[in-house]
């Protein structure tokens, strides 16, 4: 496909580097010509400088012959305009990033009308991931297919337990448990298990399941479910904003610490019954005073990654049950034992993963949809949703046992008219079925190509 990109900050420049892995046309357009320069001597992508909100522009860099452009510029209206003048000169599909939250609470009412295929909304998605993982202490991601229906859930196994005595199978038979785990980090590896793998302590794992039998599994690998009462937030910007509001909807309770005292009056008055801070949150003092120590979940949302991290390794060591870490680069967990700083959220990552899967969909000319992508087990996995259409006879009807499927791939689901299997040897794939599947093979953009 031919993707222009407009913006190179974090967003834009992990989606350059991702959308050109995936082997397509990429132009990028700035008003730096330093990033353009830096991302033209890294990779295999056409730049251009100038100002995308600008007729002339849009047209040198070919959006009249674009599949995609993907506005990601740090003005929501500047994103919203060029989109637009996209759609307005040929541009089969435009993705605006849209982060104010008086727009994207809006967005759906203006959306078709400026042909705004997708928005995307780093910190919102930043926040629901983060509000997943603190209603599951134990968790470090949870994600969702089948609008809800099924989970991927990842976490770290910490205790010996009737998960680390017997093999999956013999866990699923004694206690007929439902979830199938699909991924295992280990020492450095990842493998996707049959029922003859076992479980041990410091795996990562990833697991997929219903939420109703998420619970029982997590009790088979001793993590228990407990709902934070009180969390305490550093930081006061868009992710906190949207995060507050969802934990206000269960009654869970905070209080924000925040730096820059206009940031924080500007939380304060856009959400209310919140305690707002002005004050240095790296302040041990400050932590102190405000509970650090009773409190039952920490999350770290400044702008700077290493200040994250070290109060992410500080609220760990002083014991707070449940640490939040927030960073805008992956590549900075190199630098530290990530057991110390938590649950993990990087928002360009969720972004690039929701675009990507976007892409796959809309290139995949045989007619099956990638309807949801989650990069798993550290980024070095991926759990796929397609949905099978009529042109998949070679995979529907079939017992699955009779299937030869490529090494590497484990299916997880088939979602079926609101019920989830979990599929045996005798179960088959149907058309209009939606099939969660993972894999160590990356770029998968077909159903079908799980065959061998």
């Amino acid at each position: 496909m031919k993707i222009v990109v407009i913006g190179t900050g974090k967003v834009g420049s992990l989606l350059v580097e991702q959308l050109t892995a995936e082997g397509h046309q990429i132009v990028a357009i700035d008003r730096n010509e330093k990033k353009l320069m830096d991302l033209q001597n890294s990779f295999d992508v056409l730049c251009l400088a100038g100002n995308a909100a600008d007729r002339k522009v849009l047209l040198e860099a070919g959006v009249g012959t674009a599949d995609l452009v993907i506005a990601a510029t740090n003005s929501d209206e500047v994103n919203m305009l060029c989109c637009l003048l996209a759609k307005k000169l040929g541009t089969s599909h435009t993705i605006a990033r849209v982060r104010k939250h008086e727009l994207a609470d809006e967005i759906e009412v203006f959306a078709e009308d400026m042909g705004l295929s997708m928005t995307i909304n780093p910190e919102l998605y930043a926040a629901q991931e983060i509000f997943s993982v603190l209603r599951f202490p134990g968790l470090m991601s949870v994600e969702s297919f089948g609008h809800g229906m099924f989970q991927m859930v990842e976490f770290r196994l910490t205790e010996e337990g009737p998960a680390t005595s017997m093999t999956l199978q013999e866990l699923s038979r004694k206690y007929r448990s439902k979830a199938l785990v699909c991924a295992i980090r280990r020492d450095g590896n990842t493998v996707i298990p049959d029922g003859n793998a076992t479980l041990r302590v410091g795996d990562l794992i990833s697991f997929a399941a219903d939420p109703k039998e998420t619970e029982l599994f997590l009790k088979l690998c001793g993590i228990r479910s407990r709902m934070p009462k009180h969390v305490m937030i550093i930081g006061a910007g868009m992710i906190a904003y949207y995060l507050l509001r969802m934990m206000r909807e269960v009654g869970m309770k905070s209080v924000v610490i925040e730096s820059n005292a206009a940031n924080a009056e500007t939380l304060n008055q856009a959400v209310s019954g919140q305690l707002i801070i002005n004050a240095d949150g790296t302040d041990r003092d400050i932590l102190d005073e405000e509970g650090l120590s009773s409190t039952d979940a920490f999350v770290a949302l400044t702008g700077t990654d290493e200040v994250n991290m070290l109060m992410g390794m500080y609220a760990h060591r002083e014991g707070v049950p449940k640490v939040v870490t927030k960073i805008s680069k992956s590549s900075m967990l190199d630098l530290v034992d990530i057991e110390r700083v938590g649950s993990v959220v990087c928002p360009r990552d969720i972004v690039a993963g929701r675009i990507i899967s976007y892409v796959r969909a809309k290139e995949n000319a045989g007619g099956s949809n990638v309807e949801t992508l989650y990069r798993i087990a550290e980024g070095t996995a991926e759990a796929l949703e397609f949905t099978v259409h009529e042109d998949h006879g070679t995979l529907t009807g079939v017992p699955l046992r009779d299937l030869k499927t490529r090494e590497g791939i484990i299916l997880c689901a088939i979602l079926r008219r609101g019920k989830v299997i979990i599929p045996g040897g005798s179960d088959t794939i149907e058309q209009g079925d939606h099939v969660v599947i993972a894999t160590t093979i990356k770029q998968l953009t077909d159903l079908s190509m799980i065959l061998q």
